[in-house]
């Protein structure tokens, strides 16, 4: 089974995992500068010589390196239940380390920081919609309480950028059950179960055990922890830093994870930056033009940019296949852009053959 994340994350390539590696096919070196949950990374079928990742959210950057070297204690520290004054404090506390983890994420040795990764798995997965601990965006020494979310807020749990209190009605999803005021009858999904009042009867999906009762006969694996989702973290994490063990995690901006001299023209690189529409909304500085031009000047490697229909025309002219793929599901603006989608093949990758339907008498 192929391993994902364990927290939602808006944007995410898990459903086209598949279709890029066909593309990109065997190689000895994989560059991914905005891994976000790492989808592509953790879907390769058989891992590159060398592998490097990075993400300009310390954040990100840290829980992967910190489940790296250390699963079991980042599992520990994202072992809480679901607690909407705890999500407003430690959100807080984890803006103010922001400066401390940066500039210790430069060194390539640092292990991490399990709490900073653990506190902000559990907050990941319980806050909704937009707004947990972003990176580069200021942040006060208090919550604006005024913005938080009512239960009768009139478009669910993403209607407001600030983070709401779910709808009792949403299944939630991520490791914390993304904070959800529980329903006895939904299995929800993630780390934290969701928060969901768990049923006798469903052993539960992701990090946090959904939150279930723990099966009498599994009483002997605790590790300590408080609750039922924990010991499922404490599963899914050291599975993820069994894949981690030779990957390079890296933080800052995306072109200082490029260099390609190991794996020269065996080297695949895939490219998923802000949306050229929808940049402003992740906080940092346009980076589109960026991509396209270097995308342009290295089509000789194995390249994978994604976007939506229309974002890189240079490419088009430069070569590049353009596969135009769905979401099937709501996007940066609902339903607009889930059939826009599109990822631009540099001329360097694998051509994938498909198969002719056989008529009717062969």
């Amino acid at each position: 089974m192929t391993l994902k994340a364990p927290f939602p994350y808006f944007g995410g390539k898990r459903d086209v995992a598949e279709l890029i590696w066909q593309r990109f096919g065997s190689v000895r070196q994989y560059i991914e500068p905005f891994c976000g949950s790492a989808a592509v990374l953790l879907g390769a079928k058989e891992p590159a010589s060398l592998e490097v990742v990075n993400d300009v959210s310390g954040f990100i950057a840290n829980f992967w390196r910190a489940t790296k070297h250390q699963p079991a204690e980042v599992a520990r520290e994202a072992d809480y239940p679901v607690s909407h004054i705890d999500l407003g404090a430690r959100h807080v506390w984890l803006m103010g380390q922001r400066e401390r983890v940066g500039q210790a994420l430069w060194d390539p040795l640092w292990p991490g920081d399990a709490k900073v990764a653990g506190w902000w798995l559990w907050g990941q997965c319980c806050w909704i919609g937009s707004g947990w601990c972003e990176w580069s965006k200021p942040e006060s020494r208090s919550m604006n309480w005024d913005a938080r979310p009512h239960l009768t807020s009139n478009m669910g749990i993403n209607s407001d950028p600030d983070g709401k209190v779910p709808h009792a009605s949403d299944a939630g999803m991520g490791v914390q059950a993304l904070g959800k005021v529980p329903h006895a009858g939904n299995a929800g999904r993630g780390v934290q179960a969701l928060g969901q009042v768990p049923h006798a009867g469903n052993a539960g999906r992701g990090v946090q055990a959904l939150g279930q009762v723990p099966h009498a006969s599994n009483a002997g694996r605790g590790q300590g922890l408080l609750t039922s989702g924990g010991e499922t973290a404490w599963r899914w994490l050291h599975k993820l830093a069994a894949r981690l063990e030779r990957v390079r995690v890296v933080h800052g901006h995306w072109d200082r994870c490029l260099n390609n001299h190991y794996g020269g023209t065996s080297t695949a690189v895939f490219l998923d930056p802000p949306y050229r529409a929808f940049e402003a909304l992740y906080g940092t500085e346009p980076v589109a033009n960026e991509v396209e031009a270097w995308a342009r000047e290295n089509s000789t490697l194995r390249v994978a940019v994604c976007g939506h229909l229309g974002d890189y025309p240079s490419l088009d002219a430069a070569g590049y296949l353009t596969v135009p793929w769905t979401r099937k599901r709501l996007t940066y603006s609902g339903s607009e852009t889930t059939d826009k989608e599109a990822i631009w093949f540099s001329p360097a990758c694998l051509e994938v053959t498909v198969p002719k339907q056989m008529g009717m008498f062969g």
